[in-house]
């Protein structure tokens, strides 16, 4: 299929987040990340060979900035079919020959990537945003991912007053009591670099303001907030702040990992007996465990047979035909034996012996006294 499409192919596990209407600054950023990661993972030598092709999604200044030796990444160009000139001598010719081909091999996969890009970009994106880069006759072919990206950013990623108001307040919201303080402070971290784009400028005192209150209204952290507050001035800086915090939150977990473990220590010592100091702590932890599951197991069993009969007793009461303690006939309500037939008769005024009823009787019926068996002699 050649190198082209081979590297199409190799990249179509990449997953790219769907942008739903405008394209933000922050939705840009993450679709800049994805078309990076799967830029990287196509090596090359061009651009100092250390970062794949990651050179044709960021500007050139900052691939030098991350680059081997700031090496600067160049578009490659066609080489063409053949090399434009050849030595005669052979061992010559032979070498240029190979780099000819490299450097064919170089362009194509430089196509590869871009196309696939190219194609991702454009299915994450609602069609209206990239209307105006969108040719009759070439669609979005003759665009490059990164001029793609550009454009979105000028015509829809930027932040407006709506915005920055939305993110300071993303800024100011409370701990959630679970994350660790250094997860809090990465994602401030991230919303600030947004604010700096719309350009608000970083406020470290500010944050800190925003931190502290947070985690003093939490009340788990108490003994640490007094003990921050009576630091030096010059010493309560918003750097020195989340190193505090962070260690003052491993403590917490340290303590109340230990505290648990105790905890844990007593009930199996207050659930064995004497002979159980022989063993060691992991073993009596297991032995209280599976008496535990015993027990569980045991309740389930019993919980299970009491559900059984209470089915069964459903079933009776509400399927029709299904029977019953009310509908199994006992000796004390069978039926009377009819006076006139002297057989066990639901209804003695119907008994075919009445004359009133001879219209009833069948063909083949015959008087009691008929049937009657004859006395021996």
């Amino acid at each position: 299929m050649g190198i082209k499409q081979d590297m199409e192919d190799s990249l179509k596990d990449f997953e790219f987040t769907k942008i739903d209407g405008q394209p933000m600054d922050e939705d840009l950023n993450q679709l800049t990340k994805e078309c990076i990661n799967a830029a990287a993972s196509i090596s090359t030598t061009n651009g100092g060979g250390q970062h794949g092709h990651v050179g044709m999604i960021i500007d050139d200044a900052e691939y030098i900035l991350f680059s081997h030796n700031a090496a600067r990444f160049v578009t490659p160009t066609n080489p063409g079919p053949y090399p434009a000139t050849v030595d005669p001598d052979a061992a010559i010719r032979e070498r240029q020959v190979a780099e000819h081909k490299a450097e064919k091999a170089e362009f194509e996969t430089y196509l590869g990537v871009e196309n696939f890009l190219r194609k991702a970009i454009i299915k994450v994106v609602d069609p209206e945003w990239i209307a105006e880069l969108e040719s009759e006759s070439m669609g979005f072919n003759h665009r490059s991912p990164k001029e793609i990206l550009a454009y979105l950013r000028a015509h829809g990623g930027d932040l407006d007053h709506l915005d920055v108001t939305e993110l300071i307040q993303q800024l100011q919201k409370d701990w959630d009591h679970v994350e660790a303080p250094a997860t809090l402070f990465a994602r401030g971290d991230k919303i600030e670099r947004q604010l700096v784009k719309a350009g608000q400028a970083a406020n470290p005192p500010l944050r800190l303001a925003f931190a502290l209150a947070t985690f003093e209204a939490s009340g788990e952290f108490e003994p640490s907030i007094r003990e921050w507050k009576a630091k030096p001035v010059a010493d309560r800086t918003f750097t020195n702040f989340r190193i505090f915090m962070q260690k003052a939150f491993t403590d917490r977990n340290k303590h109340n990992k230990s505290t648990a473990q105790s905890t844990g220590r007593g009930i199996v010592n207050s659930a064995t007996d004497v002979t159980m100091g022989k063993v060691d702590e992991a073993e009596a932890a297991a032995l209280a465990i599976a008496e535990v599951a015993m027990v569980m197991q045991s309740n389930q069993e019993k919980q299970f047979k009491q559900m059984m009969e209470m089915f069964k007793e459903l079933m009776q009461a509400n399927v029709p035909g299904a029977p019953s303690q009310a509908s199994v006939p006992t000796q004390s309500k069978q039926r009377k034996v009819c006076p006139h037939c002297k057989r066990p008769h639901a209804k003695p005024d119907k008994c075919w012996e009445l004359d009133a009823n001879k219209a009833d009787r069948p063909a083949n019926w015959k008087p009691a006294a008929e049937r009657q068996p004859k006395a021996q002699s």
